[in-house]
């Protein structure tokens, strides 16, 4: 019921903020007594299904970007193998404190940006140009290595370079991030697997709570306004990072 559980909040978190879930999976599953690896790993299989929902969710109103996915996952694919080998080179608890800084980090941000910009112009209405191919690369290729590190999706990280860095509406990034979060979980989870980090018997009701859930959280994103979503988005990473970050520091 536990694991249940925590599908379901990483399946409503994923459909709303964009994400594949890992990176609230992982602290949640260690908070609840998982080996710190397993913990990290054991989600990965759950990112595909989950953000499949997820996508359905923004794809129904037109707030996905297939090219800007497209060439982000040219990067990301191949960085996501070579940041999960890297994981043989450190143990699980400073990737652990290393997950809950980086949404410390994204969650103060988000939160911060917020209070301090206007509200975005309608989401659907038509994407900015489309971004250098190289950046792109350059953006997956960074967030693969670090989404195979830490066994996480990469939208946490994708949603506010999107954002900050392309200007997409908030939404539309949002969309665009479950798409490339979906592709860069194969391959994390292939090597994670034969790495031994992945508790198969975990799964099951991880993705009974999670993927109904993230359908549901896509549908109620798509009808917030922008600004309430940063808000919530930032407020709820920053108060449970900084949660996880004490459980974890006070051993």
């Amino acid at each position: 019921m536990e694991i249940l559980l925590i599908g379901a909040v990483v399946g409503l978190s994923s459909g709303l903020f964009g994400i594949g879930g890992s990176v609230l999976a992982t602290p949640l599953l260690r908070l609840s007594g998982i080996e710190p690896l397993l913990a990290l790993a054991t989600p990965l299989p759950g990112i595909l299904p989950t953000a499949l929902a997820g996508i359905a969710a923004y794809w129904r109103r037109r707030l996905v970007d297939w090219r800007t996915s497209a060439w982000i996952l040219l990067g990301g694919l191949p960085g996501t193998v070579v940041g999960a080998l890297l994981t043989r080179l450190t143990g699980g608890q400073p990737l652990m404190i290393a997950t809950g800084a980086l949404l410390l980090a994204v969650g103060v941000r988000f939160l911060w940006e917020s209070w301090n910009t206007p509200e975005q112009p309608t989401d659907t209405a038509e994407s900015p140009p489309l971004p250098s191919h190289p950046k792109l690369v350059g953006l997956g290729l960074g967030t693969g290595l670090l989404s195979g590190l830490l066994a996480i999706g990469g939208g946490f990280i994708l949603v506010p370079a999107l954002t900050f860095g392309f200007r997409l509406p908030l939404k539309r990034a949002l969309g665009t991030s479950l798409v490339c979060v979906a592709g860069m979980a194969l391959p994390g989870t292939l090597v994670h697997a034969w790495l031994g980090h992945i508790a198969p018997q975990l799964l099951l009701p991880f993705l009974l709570g999670s993927v109904p859930l993230a359908y549901a959280g896509g549908a109620l994103a798509t009808m917030m306004p922008s600004r309430t979503l940063r808000r919530l988005y930032g407020a709820s990473l920053t108060g449970f990072a900084m949660f996880f970050l004490w459980t974890q520091l006070r051993g």
